[in-house]
């Protein structure tokens, strides 16, 4: 199959939840909702090279499963949470209700997720070893958008919302404490091939529930806010 076919093809959804947060999220604006994915698309060089460089260093590529959790954990979790929670702090959120920044860092993680996985085919393609037919090719690009492109998302509306509460002086760092853990959990969990893998799918349900948990939080606090007003 041609690379560039499929290098689009893993932007179709992140497009189609585009133009429903544009159209559906009170408050949004294409204008922001299009910064939110410039902001994630920044993120992909600094996670690039702590993926492609670092993380390629002979001390971490001991395999021990405690080597293996610890790595997932400080580097897939820590450094490219906090790599996406700097660039989210360049949205406007001043001129945000909560419903359209949420939606934006949403769209923030889901464009590196995407991002990502037009990088992964493309060298899986370029492999001259890799022969890979279109159904195969279908198949992977299914299989992403359901875990990383997902463990990306929901991650980066954690620390989207532990960002939003930061700003309004109600700061609560556990949002951004699980969108490390969970991401460095799936990271770890994702690399078996056997039934310990399912515990990655899990820790996506997971990073969703706390997603929607925080959300309400910060619902509540804003009503807190809003009551001390009148």
């Amino acid at each position: 199959m041609n690379v560039y076919a499929v290098f689009a093809m893993t932007f179709i959804p992140l497009l189609a939840v585009f133009f429903l947060i544009v159209i559906l999220v009170p408050g949004q604006k294409i204008r922001y909702a299009l910064w939110a994915c410039i902001l994630g698309l920044l993120t992909v060089a600094p996670a690039a090279f702590v993926q492609h460089y670092v993380l390629t260093l002979p001390i971490f590529l001991a395999n021990t499963v405690i080597n293996l959790l610890i790595t997932a954990i400080i580097f897939n979790g820590l450094l490219e949470e906090s790599f996406k929670l700097f660039f989210m702090g360049f949205l406007p959120q001043k001129k945000l209700s909560l419903a359209a920044y949420f939606s934006c860092a949403l769209l923030a993680g889901m464009t590196l997720g995407s991002f990502e996985s037009a990088i992964y085919f493309v060298k899986k393609i370029s492999d001259a070893n890799a022969l890979m037919g279109a159904k195969e090719i279908f198949s992977l690009l299914v299989s992403r958008m359901f875990t990383s492109v997902l463990v990306h998302t929901f991650c980066a509306g954690l620390s989207g919302l532990y960002l939003w509460m930061f700003k309004k002086k109600k700061s609560n760092i556990m949002p951004f404490v699980w969108a490390v853990l969970i991401h460095g959990i799936y990271n770890f969990f994702a690399g078996f091939k056997s039934r310990f893998y399912w515990f990655s799918i899990v820790a996506i349900f997971f990073a969703a529930l706390e997603c929607r948990i925080w959300y309400k939080n910060s619902i509540l606090q804003e009503s807190e806010v809003d009551t001390t007003k009148i």
